[in-house]
């Protein structure tokens, strides 16, 4: 008597799944390294909004008029979150991205990524502020100052402010990344003798900006449209190099297991 070998159970065949759907690593880095700097960033400009709102009030109840631009104090704290958000985001980051089997070639690439992001995002969004105080404070009949901007003067244009706002914004954030990665790649001692060099950057562009230091007093024939320019292509060539010496140190950064 025979007997018969039983049926295999049903499986269904697997489905490969499409190359064209599959997440790119830069790109599924760059959503993780995004989201807390939104979050992080989302929070602060809810303060500088807030902050500004009762400064403001507090000055004309004072004096009876505001003749400054409150709003634009923020530019402050806005330059150096940036700057400690990207030293987080190599410190954090860095080592889950390789333990997750990605490269750090990938990783060099979404940081920058990240930081041009943020650093384009901070200034754009500050100007935005900036132009709504300065025609909340025409509709009232006071006058907007920024008393600590180079380039643009009470009545500046939206380049202007652009100009002026964002080459520090990106500075500042792919200076934190250069900082960060010479961290992680040479230990906390020569980090921190390093951070003369790392920060170097970061404390050029700062100095551009000082009407003390910049580019006004060390050249005052200079045309403001042709100040302008020279900040933002100064502030650009300074990013990118930045951007490059922070790819060049990630590629050594030895990943040190915890145990």
């Amino acid at each position: 008597m025979s007997t018969a070998t039983p049926a295999p159970p049903h499986t269904r065949p697997s489905r490969a799944v499409p190359a064209g759907t599959r997440t790119a690593p830069v790109r599924h880095a760059l959503r993780a390294q995004l989201r807390p700097v939104a979050s992080l960033s989302a929070w602060f400009w809810a303060v500088v909004v807030v902050g500004a709102v009762v400064g403001t009030l507090v000055l004309a109840v004072l004096d009876g008029r505001v003749d400054v631009s409150v709003v634009a104090v923020a530019r402050h704290g806005g330059v150096w979150l940036l700057f400690a958000l990207s030293i987080g985001l190599v410190t954090l980051h860095l080592p889950v991205h390789v333990a997750a089997g990605m490269t750090r070639r990938t990783f060099a690439r979404s940081s920058v990524l990240t930081a041009t992001v943020a650093g384009i995002g901070y200034g754009a969004v500050l100007t935005v502020l900036v132009l709504v105080e300065r025609a909340v404070h025409t509709l009232l009949g006071w006058d907007t100052r920024l008393a600590d901007a180079l380039l643009p003067g009470p009545h500046g244009t939206v380049g202007a402010l652009l100009a002026e706002l964002v080459p520090v914004h990106l500075v500042a954030s792919v200076t934190g990344l250069l900082v960060g990665s010479v961290y992680q790649r040479v230990g906390a001692w020569w980090g921190t003798l390093a951070l003369p060099l790392t920060c170097l950057p970061l404390l050029l562009v700062v100095t551009l900006e000082d009407e003390r230091l910049g580019p006004v007093a060390l050249a005052e024939p200079l045309a403001a449209g042709h100040a302008a320019a020279a900040h933002v292509l100064g502030g650009v060539a300074l990013a990118v190099a930045t951007a490059g010496v922070h790819a060049a140190v990630v590629g050594g950064v030895a990943i040190r297991s915890r145990r």
